[in-house]
C-alpha cells in the first residue's frame, strides 16, 4: 500500500500514482508544473521513513546523489533534484519508461531462449559508456550494476540508472531480509568485504550481469544463502562462463572473465578499457552492435510498456555435445544445463517500468552514441555522392545494420562484384599467411563472408582489371587486447577501433600503428557492401556482410 496519496505535493511535485515499491523507497509517476503551463512528467522517489530518519543515512545519500545530479552525458538521463521535505527525502528524475533486463531476461528463459550475441556485446559497451561518464567524477562509483538497474525502451535504449542510496545502504550495513539479498549476487568481492570501493568493483558486476544474461543463471545461484554466496565470491568458486555457455563469441568469453577477476587489480583498468574490448569482440565477430541491436525486445502502446510479444526470432541449439558441461558443480546452479537456446522472445509483461530498479535510487542511461559527421573522401577519387547513407556509422565504431539472409561463404561467386582470387600468393606474402577464417555458424550471427588473412606488410593487391564503382563502408577494428592507430588515404591518422559510414569502392592500402610498430594490409572496399577489417597486431583479416 501506498504511503502517498495521489494529488498530495512532494517539494514542487504532484504525486499522480504509485509505479513501484521496493524495500528502501516508493516511486511515483508525478509532474512538475513549469513557466507557460508546462507539466513534466517525473519518477519521483521517496525514501522510507525507516531509512530516511537515520542521520547519517540522509547526510550520505544527500552527498552522493547531488554529485549524480551533476553528470551531464547524452548516456545518462539527467536527476533533476534532490531534496529533503519535513523529514522525507526525495529523489526527481526523468521519467523512463522501459522495461528492465530482469524482466525481459526472465521473459527469454521462461520461452527458453537468449539474448542474441549482438545484444549481450550491445548491452555491454552501452553500460561501458555510461560507467565512463560516472567513474570520471572523483570517488564516485555506481556500486549497483545488475539487470535490474538497467532499463531498456521500446526504442532499443539501454538506460543505467540507481545512483545515490547503494553507497549509503552498504555504509549503514543494512542486511535485513529484503534489503540487499536481490543485489548481493552482483557485488564484488570487496564490496562483500566491505572494503574501500573504485570503478573496477562497478566492472565485476558488470561482468556478472553479462553472465547472467547469456547464460540465464547467476555465477553464485547455486548457493541458498547470502553467506554461502559471499563465501563462494570471495573465494572465486563459480562455474566459469566458457563452460557454461561454450557457443559464445571467444572474445565475449574472455572479456566477461577477466571482469570477474576475484582481484581489482586483474580486471580492467576502466570502464574504457573493457568497452574498446568489447568493441573489438563485435568486430571480430562480424556483428553488427549500434543503437538498432537492442530494438524488439520491447513495445510500448501508449504509458504501457512491456516485453515484445512477437517478432522475428532467432534460435540455436542446446548447449550439448563435446565442450559442453558434463556435471553440475556446487558453484553451478542447474538451470544453467539443459535451456535451448534462442534469441528473442517476445511475451507480454504487465506495467510500466520507470528508471528504477525496485530497491534504489535511479538515474538513467541511454545508449545512443552520434552518429558520424560525413567524412572527405580519400584523394584522388571523386567525393562520395551525397545521398542518405543506408546505416548509420557511430563515431564508437559500432554500428546498425539488420542482419542479412545468410549465404555460403563457398560461392563468392553469387555476391556483387567479387574480386577474383589471385592465383598464387604475391611477392612478400607467404603461402600460409593467406587462409580463410573458419566459416562455422557463431551464435546470433547470419551473414554471407568472404574472407582472407593478409600478413603486414602485403605487397598483393587485386587484379588491375577489376573494375570497382559505387559507395561501401568501411569498418576497422582490432583483436582483444591490440590498441593502434589506422591511417587510410585521404583520412588523418586515428585511433582504433574506426568507422567510415560512405566510402568510394575501391583498394585502400590501410596503415597501422600498435606498441610503436608500423604494418599495411590491402583492403578493397566493394560497392554496397560492408568491409570489415579486424586488425591482429601483424595483419588483418578481412570479411564483408550485404
Amino acid at each position: 500500500m501506498s504511503s502517498i496519496e495521489p494529488g498530495t505535493t512532494v517539494g514542487r511535485y504532484r504525486v499522480i500514482r504509485l509505479l513501484a515499491q521496493g524495500g528502501m523507497a516508493e516511486v511515483y509517476r508525478a509532474e512538475q508544473a513549469l513557466t507557460g503551463g508546462i507539466l513534466r512528467p517525473v519518477a519521483l522517489k521517496v525514501i522510507r521513513p525507516e531509512y530516511s530518519e537515520s542521520e547519517d543515512f540522509r547526510e550520505m545519500f544527500l552527498d552522493e546523489a547531488r554529485t549524480a545530479c551533476t553528470l551531464s552525458h547524452p548516456n545518462i538521463a539527467h536527476i533533476y533534484e534532490v531534496g529533503d521535505e519535513d523529514g522525507l527525502l526525495y529523489m526527481a528524475m526523468e521519467l523512463v519508461p522501459g522495461v528492465s533486463l530482469t524482466e525481459v531476461e526472465r521473459t527469454l528463459r521462461q520461452r527458453g531462449e537468449r539474448f542474441t550475441d549482438e545484444a549481450l556485446l550491445a548491452v555491454g559497451i552501452a553500460t561501458c559508456a555510461a560507467l565512463e561518464a560516472v567513474h570520471e567524477r572523483p570517488n564516485l562509483v555506481h556500486r549497483d550494476v545488475s539487470p535490474q538497474n538497467l532499463m531498456l525502451s521500446a526504442g532499443g535504449t539501454l538506460k543505467l540508472i540507481d545512483f545515490g542510496i547503494a553507497k549509503a545502504a552498504t555504509n549503514r550495513n543494512l542486511t535485513r531480509a529484503g534489503t540487499t539479498k536481490g543485489k548481493a549476487g552482483y557485488f564484488s568481492p570487496e564490496q562483500a568485504k566491505g572494503k574501500s570501493l573504485d570503478g573496477r568493483s562497478d566492472l565485476f558486476s558488470l561482468g556478472v550481469t553479462l553472465y547472467q544474461l547469456a547464460a540465464g543463471v547467476g555465477p553464485l545461484d547455486a548457493y541458498p544463502t547470502l553467506i554461502s554466496r559471499n563465501t563462494a565470491l570471495v573465494r572465486g568458486e563459480w562455474e566459469p562462463l566458457s563452460r557454461v555457455c561454450p557457443e559464445l563469441p571467444r572474445g565475449f568469453i574472455s572479456v566477461v572473465e577477466r571482469a570477474m577477476r576475484v582481484k581489482p587489480e586483474e580486471r580492467y583498468p576502466d570502464a574504457c578499457t573493457m568497452r574498446e574490448e568489447l568493441e573489438s569482440v563485435a568486430f571480430a565477430a562480424g556483428l553488427p552492435v549500434g543503437p538498432g541491436s537492442l530494438t524488439g525486445y520491447v513495445r510500448a502502446e501508449g504509458e504501457d510498456v512491456s516485453v515484445a510479444k512477437s517478432s522475428p526470432r532467432r534460435t540455436r541449439p542446446g548447449v550439448t555435445g563435446i565442450g559442453a558441461p558434463q556435471a553440475v558443480t556446487a558453484s553451478r546452479a542447474p538451470a544453467a544445463r539443459g535451456v535451448p537456446g534462442g534469441r528473442k522472445v517476445w511475451a507480454p509483461v504487465a506495467g510500466v517500468v520507470v528508471g528504477l530498479a525496485l530497491s534504489l535510487v535511479g538515474g538513467a542511461f541511454v545508449f545512443s552514441r552520434q552518429s558520424s559527421a560525413p567524412v572527405t573522401p580519400p584523394a584522388p577519387v571523386s567525393p562520395p555522392v551525397a545521398t542518405p547513407a543506408p546505416e548509420p556509422a557511430p563515431a564508437t565504431a559500432v554500428a546498425e545494420a539488420p542482419a542479412p539472409t545468410p549465404a555460403p561463404a563457398s560461392t563468392p561467386a553469387a555476391e556483387p562484384a567479387p574480386a577474383p582470387e589471385p592465383a598464387a600468393p604475391a611477392k612478400g606474402v607467404s603461402a600460409s599467411a593467406i587462409r580463410p577464417e573458419p566459416t562455422g555458424p557463431k551464435r546470433g550471427s547470419k551473414r554471407s563472408r568472404e574472407q582472407a588473412h593478409v600478413a603486414a606488410p602485403a605487397s598483393a593487391s587485386a587484379p588491375a582489371e577489376e573494375v570497382l564503382s559505387g559507395e561501401g563502408s568501411l569498418r576497422i577494428g582490432a583483436t582483444p587486447g591490440i590498441q593502434g592507430q589506422v591511417k587510410v588515404p585521404g583520412y588523418e591518422l586515428d585511433e582504433l577501433p574506426r568507422v567510415l559510414g560512405r566510402v568510394k569502392a575501391g583498394r585502400y592500402t590501410l596503415q597501422f600503428t600498435s606498441s610503436g610498430r608500423p604494418s599495411s594490409c590491402e583492403v578493397v572496399v566493394r560497392p554496397e557492401r560492408r568491409t570489415l577489417v579486424v586488425f591482429d597486431g601483424k595483419g588483418c583479416t578481412v570479411s564483408y556482410r550485404d
